[in-house]
């Protein structure tokens, strides 16, 4: 299975406590983002609200390496498949964050939309696993997931298609 030592905290196993914890941290990472307008008026330094976001950002990769070195048993499921994905979808998220810092254009968009599908595939991957989070919980939150990526997609496709103007509106 695992050449890590066993550690537990209760019934809980340090597998699941690191996944759990790089979950929250992805959690905390873009709640910081949805919130940096707010914060950028308070310390009038998005250098350190930039570093703070991949400070959070790394410990949670930190984290699901962790919960992967022990956990990581065959024969593969579907659940652990999720799993799989939600890491290849977090290399995307990365880049796409590096992406943006180096200027590249719309990849903010893709980081976005990207984060809150790791957030979802990671909560069906967690509910299907072994049940320590309610399935029903996490069908919940992947829809409010799937919501705020329509949304968010809505209003990039609002801004990226310019509006044509009204028939027999004559331009001055």
């Amino acid at each position: 299975m695992t050449w890590l030592p066993p550690i537990s905290f209760g019934n809980l196993s340090i597998g699941d406590a690191s996944g759990f914890l790089a979950l929250i941290l992805i959690g905390v990472s873009s709640t910081f983002m949805l919130l940096r307008p707010k914060l950028l008026k308070v310390t009038k330094n998005i250098a350190a609200i930039r570093l703070t976001h991949i400070l959070i950002s790394a410990l949670a990769g930190v984290f699901m390496i962790l919960h992967i070195a022990y956990l990581f048993a065959l024969p593969i499921s579907v659940s652990m498949d999720l799993g799989y994905l939600a890491v290849v979808v977090s290399i995307a998220v990365w880049l796409t964050g590096t992406a943006f810092l180096e200027r590249l254009r719309d990849s903010l968009f893709f980081h976005g939309t990207l984060s809150s599908a790791l957030a979802g595939l990671v909560m069906i991957h967690a509910a299907t696993s072994n049940g320590t989070i309610p399935f029903v919980l996490s069908e919940i939150i992947l829809g409010a997931t799937l919501l705020v990526m329509l949304a968010n997609a809505t209003f990039h496709l609002s801004r990226a298609v310019p509006r044509s103007q009204s028939p027999g509106v004559a331009k001055k």
